[in-house]
């Protein structure tokens, strides 16, 4: 990697932790303003007013009290998410968005995930009403039923609010990526390019989609690499199909939600007794918001830690599928140049944040696979 470009990902490494840290302090600082107080809190205020004003209707009053605080913490954190996501990535050159452009992105975002949201709210508070502490179960069904709908519809409904794509026509390692999927049992409802450079100078792939919508992505970026390269890295992608990785992945994150889900029931049977509200009352939102927020937290390195094994057997699966070693390096290496990733971090921190192997225990391991042949 050259020395320049590595000194500059250190310091976008030191940046992107910073802000991770900052995440949750601003958050909390929001939900403190929140709930400090007792019962005379500034969010059971908030709640009471809501409740009167739509007289005491469940339905409503759930939606806007939810809508209320989610709208104050994106307009209070706005100057933070424009430094974070905005002028972050211009400060070191990694983004091509004009500020138009990202506030589009924003909103769309922003609009997306409060609809989301309201949804997803509305049916935890109804399942509370209806079946009282045992709501949870219902709650983790519905979580997992949604993460389904979501896979299939991310890249033919979510994708393509946010980047342009077209199906590739022509591309010299077009029939190679083909042969490959077919040879592993992958089927697909085509390969497509997708213009990540609109945006940013990044290069990615993936494969997304479920079922009918499953299909091949990869960067503008990416297909200007040299074919090897581009081989190498789609392998890595078949290699999470062949293992099972996404529904191994999905396994262990509805574990995860449901014991969240449950311990938040205990949690919220406590504030709503000492807040005097009912306990399928939204005004234990904030509550909600902070108790997911710290599970998440713990459970970091829980997911990150499996997710790391997953992608490292992708990776030995592209290795000996394809026997690529060479350019599997080449690649990581030129991702790792152009999006700026350090290529190693210290331990803790690798546990905590990367859902990835550091990049330069990838690079070795490829390497050392080349010399092996």
């Amino acid at each position: 990697m050259n020395p320049n470009r590595e000194k500059l990902a250190e310091r976008y490494e030191f940046f992107q932790n910073v802000f991770f840290l900052l995440d949750y302090l601003v958050l909390g600082l929001f939900l403190f303003i929140l709930l400090v107080g007792g019962r005379g809190s500034l969010s059971l205020a908030v709640w009471h007013r809501t409740v009167e004003a739509v007289n005491g209707n469940f339905w409503l009053s759930t939606l806007l009290f939810v809508f209320i605080v989610q709208a104050a913490y994106q307009i209070v954190t706005f100057p933070y998410t424009y430094a974070k996501d905005y002028r972050l990535e211009k400060v070191f050159d990694l983004s091509n968005q004009t500020f138009g452009g990202w506030f589009w992105d924003l909103i769309k975002s922003a609009f997306l995930t409060t609809l989301l949201l309201l949804a997803a709210l509305l049916f935890c508070y109804a399942m509370m009403r209806f079946l009282g502490q045992w709501w949870f179960l219902a709650a983790g069904a519905g979580w997992i039923f949604l993460q389904i709908v979501l896979g299939m519809l991310f890249p033919v409904v979510i994708l393509p609010l946010f980047y342009k794509s077209e199906e590739i026509k022509e591309h010299p390692c077009k029939e190679r990526l083909i042969k490959m999927l077919e040879s592993n049992g992958l089927k697909v409802t085509g390969l497509y390019r997708l213009d990540l450079s609109e945006k940013t100078k990044k290069a990615n792939a993936m494969l997304c989609g479920l079922g009918a919508t499953r299909r091949v992505m990869m960067s503008d970026a990416l297909l200007e690499y040299p074919e090897d390269e581009i081989i190498a890295v789609m392998a890595h992608e078949v290699g999470h199909y062949k293992r099972r990785h996404i529904w191994k992945l999905a396994a262990l994150h509805a574990v995860l939600i449901l014991l969240g889900l449950f311990l938040l029931s205990k949690v919220l049977a406590l504030y709503c007794a000492r807040a005097g509200i009912d306990y399928s009352a939204a005004g234990s939102y904030p509550v909600f918001l902070l108790f997911f927020s710290l599970w998440q937290l713990v459970t970091m390195p829980i997911t990150n830690g499996f997710s790391r094994k997953c992608e490292t057997e992708a990776d030995l699966f592209a290795l000996q599928s394809t026997g690529l070693g060479k350019a599997f390096a080449s690649a990581l290496t030129r991702l790792a140049e152009g999006n700026l990733a350090v290529l190693y971090v210290p331990r803790i921190i690798e546990i905590f944040l990367y859902s990835h192997p550091a990049t330069g225990k990838r690079i070795k391991m490829a390497e050392n696979w080349e010399g092996k042949l």
